[in-house]
């Protein structure tokens, strides 16, 4: 079973709203309701890949419920703490033009005592997973190394961790060496305090963590595809060209599919081929994380893997 954990869960609200115009008063033509987050985007993934899955996080409050129970109608398999908070709402306003305008709540604040009963929570799951994926943002009032602690504890029960994260919480996770992490080029640049870097900077940056004990870096360069790099060598990895209908869950799909990768015993270059695969298959359908398997199928075999190193 792959674990999945969203720190920070959201009710993402989407307005249709052809004649946005702000300042003004303005009707909304539908409203469709998600439960939001990158560990859910990759879960959501990993089922449509096939493979067994489970959600954790915290959740609470009226807002909780509702995500709670949307997940419910989704079928997906969760187990989130509920904690004394009221879950987070984002909103994303699109109009007639496609143009998307978003708000996001930070969230509530957590205390320590909430804290330390998730990683309880955590601890009782990871002993049970094949592996663990950690993705995106953390509660206000969570420490920095949260995603620090959250790997060591799976380290302890023998899960492989995956660490999708930034800033300083994706510096201090890469301290706990995780498996995997998959920063994508803003991420890592924004850790090496230099933009436009060259693949050649960015792999000999990347590099120093594998030589820390990090298994595979995975560098997500969007519709570039992705470079990965282990012990044993780097690799680039390129999509063929499609025709794009929606890139949002990109970077959680390919997620999913490493976790796969890494739950299958795979090498480096298969698991390249299918993270690329499967990220590239989320960009056809205009829902998040609907993978179809045949989509990923007729991509697999025209992935572009070439060895750098």
């Amino acid at each position: 079973m792959i674990l999945t954990v969203t720190l920070n869960v959201a009710l993402d609200k989407t307005y249709r709203v052809p004649e946005f115009t702000a300042g003004a008063v303005n009707r909304v033509e539908k409203m469709i309701p998600t439960a939001g987050g990158k560990g859910l985007n990759v879960a959501r993934a990993v089922r449509a890949i096939g493979m067994p899955v489970k959600a954790t996080g915290l959740i609470g409050g009226h807002t909780g419920r509702l995500i709670g129970d949307l997940l419910t109608e989704e079928g997906l398999n969760t187990d989130f703490l509920k904690a004394p908070i009221e879950s987070r709402t984002c909103m994303n306003i699109i109009d007639a033009t496609g143009r998307s305008t978003e708000l996001l709540e930070g969230g509530n604040e957590v205390g320590e005592d909430t804290v330390s009963a998730f990683l309880e929570h955590f601890t009782r799951l990871a002993s049970k997973a094949d592996v663990v994926t950690l993705s995106g943002s953390a509660l206000p009032g969570m420490p920095d190394d949260i995603y620090a602690q959250l790997t060591e504890i799976a380290g302890k029960a023998g899960t492989p961790v995956i660490l999708d994260t930034s800033g300083e919480k994706l510096l201090k996770g890469i301290e706990a060496v995780p498996a995997v992490i998959k920063p994508n080029r803003q991420e890592i640049e924004h850790l090496m305090g230099k933009k436009d870097s060259s693949a050649d900077e960015l792999i000999d940056h990347c590099r120093a963590y594998v030589d820390a004990g990090v298994r595979y870096v995975v560098v997500s360069l969007g519709s570039e595809g992705a470079l990965l790099m282990a012990k044993n060598g780097v690799w680039l990895g390129k999509p063929p060209k499609l025709h794009t209908v929606n890139t949002v869950g990109s970077g959680d799909s390919m997620v999913a599919a490493i976790a796969v990768g890494l739950q299958k015993g795979d090498g480096s270059e298969a698991i390249l081929r299918r993270a690329i695969a499967v990220s590239a298959a989320n960009t056809l359908t205009e829902t998040t994380g609907s993978i179809r398997a045949e989509d990923v199928e007729a991509i697999w075999n025209q992935v572009q893997i070439s060895r750098l190193l």
